[in-house]
């Protein structure tokens, strides 16, 4: 049964292999720290105008050389934070509204949260199934599957960001090609072809 899949998107007879989400590690380090480092910093500016804590050494000599300017200071740095918050959200709509199938005849990726976009590869179709990991996403166990098909007479790639244990992913699909391939069969010409 389908945790984040919409099971009426299944068929009658397709079997759900595996589904996931892209790893948070992909979608929020960087609005993190962007928010913490601007939070930080409206932080200390607040407490050396406000007095708090007392005089903070280096940081608050700098902000005294500045005159009536770290009030602005202040505020720069506290709406940089709050776009930083904008951006961990947006990224985390993102996030959950993302989700990547492989089922026994189609490779599936679901998209939206009002609004929902569904997009899918016949498994005969596909052509190819790559993984793509830079040093540090191999250490933190997520990569990018590009899945390559031809349908009619394009060639399309779709790349799949942020999932983890990509190698696994790239056998389901390859394992689910297989297995349709053989249970179809060998190709018969009714009329063979021209020599």
């Amino acid at each position: 049964m389908p945790r984040l899949l919409k099971a009426t998107y299944l068929a009658d007879q397709e079997v759900l292999l595996d589904e996931t989400r892209a790893t948070g590690l992909f979608y929020f380090p960087g609005p993190v720290v962007f928010t913490l480092l601007f939070g930080a910093l409206t932080y200390l500016t607040a407490a050396k105008i406000h007095g708090w804590f007392g005089q903070i050494a280096a940081y608050s000599d700098a902000l005294s050389r500045l005159g009536t300017a770290p009030r602005y200071i202040e505020y720069l740095f506290g709406l940089l934070a709050l776009i930083g918050l904008l951006w961990i959200l947006v990224r985390y709509l993102r996030w959950i509204s993302t989700v990547y199938a492989v089922t026994s005849r189609r490779v599936i990726v679901q998209r939206g949260i009002l609004g929902r976009e569904f997009d899918e590869i016949p498994i005969l179709q596909v052509r190819g199934v790559d993984v793509h990991q830079t040093a540090g996403r191999r250490l933190l166990g997520y990569g990018t599957v590009r899945v390559s098909s031809e349908g009619g007479q394009h060639l399309g790639n779709e790349d799949w960001k942020g999932v983890p244990k990509p190698f696994t992913f790239q056998k389901r699909i390859e394992n689910a090609t297989v297995d349709l391939q053989s249970a179809r069969g060998p190709v018969v010409w009714n009329n063979p072809p021209p020599r």
